[in-house]
């Protein structure tokens, strides 16, 4: 546990929102945050061959825990854009208890303006 939160409770959780197998390539804790690199199997088949990595984690504001996930789609091992964007990635936030019964929200599509997310150009990289 890391600031209260069961992580490998969070990624199933995380998992069963997404209808996917979530792995955990690398996990870093502390005291009261976690994060760590999850990614979905291979892509498989030959016509899209879609697949999607990211990051979990948690961080404290004002006390209350923030769970996130930041998810990085990629199709024949590029990653995908939103047009006109430098980078684009998903954002799923996660509210309640942290044991992995609380429920996920999808915040969307978000530009990565800032190119905090630069490094995540080719599906597992590592």
């Amino acid at each position: 546990m890391s600031g209260g939160a069961d992580v490998p409770a969070l990624v199933a959780s995380l998992g069963r929102y997404l209808g996917q197998e979530v792995t955990v390539v690398d996990l870093d804790v502390a005291d009261d945050w976690f994060s760590c690199r999850v990614r979905s199997r291979a892509p498989s088949g030959t016509a899209f061959r879609t697949a999607w990595e990211g990051v979990l984690g948690m961080q404290r504001f004002a006390g209350e825990p923030d769970v996130s996930a930041s998810l990085f789609l990629f199709s024949h091992g590029e990653r995908v854009r939103l047009a006109g964007h430098r980078g684009s990635y998903l954002v799923l936030v996660h509210q309640g208890p942290l044991d992995g019964t609380g429920t996920w929200r999808n915040e969307g599509w978000i530009e990565d303006g800032f190119g905090e997310f630069d490094a995540y150009e080719r599906y597992g990289e590592d």
